[in-house]
């Protein structure tokens, strides 16, 4: 019989008691495995800590990088004789609640018990979530805190008990919804924008010209390889199916924007893309530019003001979501609201483009200006918007106006 790695909540009760820090960095090394690649919360926590919602990090400065993640979760060598800043546990539990969908209830249990484990190794959490002293017997039970019987990546609720530190942990719901595809419509010969100035060599274009984006890559995914941002809209294909047994209604989705700011100027590819023509699919339209972006039918009416979506188990659908911005660049995900028969409260259930947000940019034109485009440090017309045969062409920002004539290059 194969012995099981003990869990985090385990390798944490065990820092508790040891009290030294290897053992509480064995704790957030496993707590980190829970679900959490290094990628994923190096992507995660940069944007919480860019967004001002890490304590610790400054506001607009993007957070910790994968190496500084290693780092932390080291569990050998001279790194591993002391403990890591609390800044980092706090944004690592943060970014963990976050990657789970878990809610405030949960997030704050779960800062106490990592900031009491931390305490307890003779480390000094942020006053906020200094509750006691060390206690004489490093032990849970020294402590006053009853061990979980239940927790997980999916824990969503949390019962305090009223004026002591006993943390109930109930057995986590299943989502009732199960996320099975998430792709993107009309955007084979989008237009795409890169955050900073890219200088493509005569190879390069020659090759994008003939349609080799290397190592099998198609259009999209060298853009996306390339950190390539769309620009305008995007259409965005969601399917999702019924994971209740018993029939769920969707009554809502919402948007919600993350890092907005200005159009990007990097370099811009204009390929003159559509959206691909009609879709039998349910189709709701969203706007980036509102403060809340809300969904519409076809005739700009609020989608969910007289509709809902039913799933039974089992039961799919795919949602096609239109989502367009003619003034901001942002990321955003979507936040189902869900409806289960049995729960008190509807269910918030996240869509991301796998574990990281969807991007989105306006293009920075200065319509009907002599030269639109004279915001951007570096352009290419390609597709449908070049000339006739031309494949893909550099162009320059600065006197390019859509005429052919004016695509000298710079």
């Amino acid at each position: 019989m194969t012995e099981q790695a003990p869990t985090w909540q385990e390798l944490l009760d065990a820092a508790m008691e040891k009290r030294t820090p290897p053992a509480f960095r064995a704790a957030l090394s496993g707590f980190r495995d829970d679900g959490l690649t290094y990628k994923q919360l190096e992507d995660i926590a940069k944007d919480i800590a860019y967004e001002g919602n890490a304590p610790g990090f400054r506001k607009g400065v993007p957070g910790p990088s994968k190496g500084t993640w290693l780092n932390v979760c080291k569990v050998e060598g001279k790194e591993a004789d002391k403990l890591p800043d609390w800044k980092y546990v706090e944004l690592l539990v943060l970014a963990y609640c976050e990657y789970h969908g878990l809610d405030e209830d949960t997030r704050e249990a779960l800062l106490i018990r990592w900031a009491d484990g931390y305490t307890a190794c003779r480390g000094q959490p942020r006053p906020h979530y200094r509750r006691r002293p060390i206690p004489s017997v490093g032990t849970a039970k020294a402590w006053g805190i009853r061990r979980p019987y239940a927790i997980s990546a999916a824990a969503t609720a949390v019962v305090l008990a009223a004026g002591s530190a006993y943390f109930l942990w109930p057995e986590p719901e299943t989502p009732p919804l199960s996320v099975d595809d998430v792709s993107f419509l009309g955007l084979s010969t989008g237009d795409y924008v890169f955050p900073s100035s890219m200088k493509l060599s005569a190879a390069q274009v020659e090759k994008l010209k003939n349609d080799d984006y290397g190592k099998g890559r198609g259009f999209e995914n060298w853009f996306n390889a390339n950190k390539g941002v769309p620009a305008h809209f995007r259409t965005i294909s969601l399917t999702v199916s019924g994971l209740s047994k018993k029939e769920v209604r969707i009554t809502n989705i919402q948007i919600l924007k993350r890092n907005c700011a200005p159009p990007l100027t990097g370099t811009y590819f204009l390929n003159g893309g559509t959206n691909g023509g009609e879709t039998k699919t349910r189709t709701l339209f969203f706007n980036l530019d509102d403060q809340v972006p809300e969904p519409t039918d076809e005739n700009n009416e609020p989608y969910f003001a007289q509709k809902s979506i039913t799933l039974k188990y089992g039961e799919t659908e795919t949602i096609v979501a239109f989502v367009n911005t003619n003034e901001h660049s942002c990321g955003f995900t979507f936040d189902f609201t869900v409806v289960v028969p049995g729960r008190r409260e509807p269910v918030k259930q996240k869509v991301d483009n796998g574990g990281r947000p969807f991007q989105l940019t306006a293009i920075a034109e200065n319509s009907g200006a002599p030269h639109p485009y004279d915001r951007y440090k570096a352009m290419y017309v390609g597709g449908v918007a070049a000339p006739l045969g031309a494949g893909i062409v550099p162009a320059n920002p600065s006197t390019y106006n859509g005429d052919p004539e004016t695509l000298s290059a710079p």
